[in-house]
């Protein structure tokens, strides 16, 4: 075989392709990863809803935070019904809130957001909270938190707890609770109790 020949073979057999057995062999392997694989990707329904009260406890102190900073009244609403909440904060330092789409723009926070596709407020089929006597889902008179300038809850002395639920568990709950004082406290479900 000449020299010129076999350069020839090399570069033909190099350009070839992959055979239908190696093609099967790599799609096998795939198939058997992602078997394995996927199942961990899950998330259970109690880590979807403590994922929807954690940012939703972050937001609430957020709120309170930019209360702080500016020194004027924030709000945060929340929308049982559209399943929902939206901050205000009082840009034009009247005292008072209108639920304004400049009040909303000027907490320059989370304006509106919405729950999760499968959160929805509700407290399951657990109890309340330590210290909530109350029995609904949102216990805010009015569905709302305010906090003032000095980062407190409005009107002074009151706190209030909001319920979340995984729409396919009654028992995955979490609750976001906030004390008179305006401090966010995240409460979880667990085996029975709160924690």
């Amino acid at each position: 075989m000449t020299h010129t020949s076999l350069k020839f073979r090399l570069r033909r057999h190099a350009t070839s392709g992959y055979t239908l057995i190696e093609l099967l062999v790599v799609v096998a392997v795939v198939g058997i990863m992602m078997a394995v694989l996927v199942p961990r990707f899950r998330i259970s329904p109690e880590t979807e809803v403590q994922l929807a009260a954690m940012q939703m406890a972050q937001d609430i102190d957020l709120a309170r935070t930019r209360a702080l900073s500016t020194r004027s009244v924030v709000r945060v609403k929340f929308q049982s019904g559209a399943l929902n909440y939206t901050g205000y904060l009082d840009d034009d330092n009247n005292g008072t809130i209108g639920e304004t789409i400049a009040e909303r723009d000027a907490l320059r926070g989370f304006a509106t957001r919405t729950l999760p596709t499968r959160i929805k407020f509700d407290r399951g089929a657990t109890s309340p909270v330590p210290d909530d006597a109350s029995a609904g889902d949102i216990t805010f008179a009015g569905s709302l938190v305010e906090f003032d300038s000095r980062g407190l809850t409005l009107p002074m002395g009151v706190g209030g707890v909001v319920y979340l639920q995984q729409i396919t568990s009654e028992t995955a709950v979490a609750a976001i609770a906030v004390s008179p004082s305006g401090n966010v406290r995240l409460w979880t479900w667990r085996n029975g109790t709160w924690q």
